[in-house]
């Protein structure tokens, strides 16, 4: 069995005219959102043995967030292919991971999240985590489960869709709100 957490980065900033679009970091609501959806993630247990990224600005700043939210994230592995990838890319990645992983974590980008979560979820998803195949928001974090050996074998008949979160349905939960810093 394998777990795949699927993410968007968090909400990117359009404040920089004529920046590059790879290079544009979070806005406010990203800073705020990224340590809540990893927090969420802990609560939840699960905790990724790799965490793939593209290499897109907003996306290591997503989840330079979410490790010092969550120290125990792993290191991340950043990849080109992943920037604005379309779900073959996505797929590829993800079957190039070691058979030693159990959970992965992508962090990525629309519109090929919610294509590629619509393919692994199917129409026999619950209505909660369906809700992604028209628009996987940012920061939003989709977990499946896959009945597989190796992530070779990836393939929409062995997965389930399990859950689907959006940051600005945990922003107000205590459990899931920044924790001051210790003095």
């Amino acid at each position: 069995m394998k777990t795949l957490i699927l993410m968007r980065h968090a909400k990117s900033s359009w404040s920089a005219l004529g920046l590059d679009d790879h290079d544009r970091p979070l806005n406010k609501r990203g800073r705020t959102s990224a340590p809540v959806m990893a927090r969420w993630l802990a609560a939840k247990g699960l905790q990724p043995d790799h965490a793939l990224c593209s290499t897109a600005q907003r996306v290591r700043e997503t989840y330079a967030l979410m490790r010092e939210a969550v120290p125990e994230l792993p290191q991340p592995s950043f990849d080109e292919a992943l920037y604005h990838a379309l779900p073959e890319s996505l797929n590829g990645a993800l079957r190039r991971l070691p058979p030693d992983c159990g959970t992965a974590l992508l962090v990525a980008h629309e519109p090929g999240l919610s294509s590629y979560v619509e393919r692994l979820g199917g129409p026999d998803a619950p209505a909660n985590c369906q809700r992604a195949y028209a628009h996987f928001p940012t920061a939003a974090m989709a977990v499946l489960r896959a009945e597989i050996e190796q992530w070779d074998d990836l393939a929409p008949a062995a997965t389930k869709f399990e859950d689907f979160a959006l940051p600005r349905e945990l922003m107000d939960r205590p459990e899931f709100r920044a924790r001051p810093k210790s003095a």
